[in-house]
């Protein structure tokens, strides 16, 4: 405990550290977040994984007409959309609790969270 200047004990928790008062809040909130941005190239993802293992090649060396018309958009969201999210990982789990010298292993753990969101959409229907 910190000693106040009346020379009682300071009970605000000032010095407990950057970041102490929010716990485990602050990364599941942001965690959550990151998972509603993710949840656009999971869409991609479960689109090319669902309908492109069906397309049926036949032994030639590629397959022509065999490929949906939008395959090209699916790849480039599924591409450009986890390296976003990858990123918004990064700086927000990983840089942002380094800097404010902050524990990161809490921010690591809650983004066990991202994927909430989708499982929480696919199971209601809403996507």
């Amino acid at each position: 405990m910190r000693r106040s200047e009346t020379g009682g004990d300071d009970e605000s928790g000032a010095g407990r550290g950057p970041g102490a008062g929010r716990g485990l809040w602050a990364p599941a909130l942001a965690n959550l977040l990151i998972g509603l941005v993710a949840i656009v190239p999971g869409l991609c993802l479960r689109r090319l994984l669902t309908t492109y293992p069906s397309v049926h090649c036949g032994g030639s060396v590629g397959c022509h007409g065999g490929t949906s018309h939008n395959g090209l958009g699916m790849i480039t969201g599924a591409v450009l959309g986890l390296g976003f999210v990858l990123g918004m990982v990064l700086v927000v789990d990983i840089l942002m609790p380094h800097q404010e010298g902050g524990p990161v292993g809490y921010w690591l753990g809650m983004a066990l969270l991202i994927p909430v969101p989708f499982v929480v959409g696919q199971a209601m229907g809403w996507i």
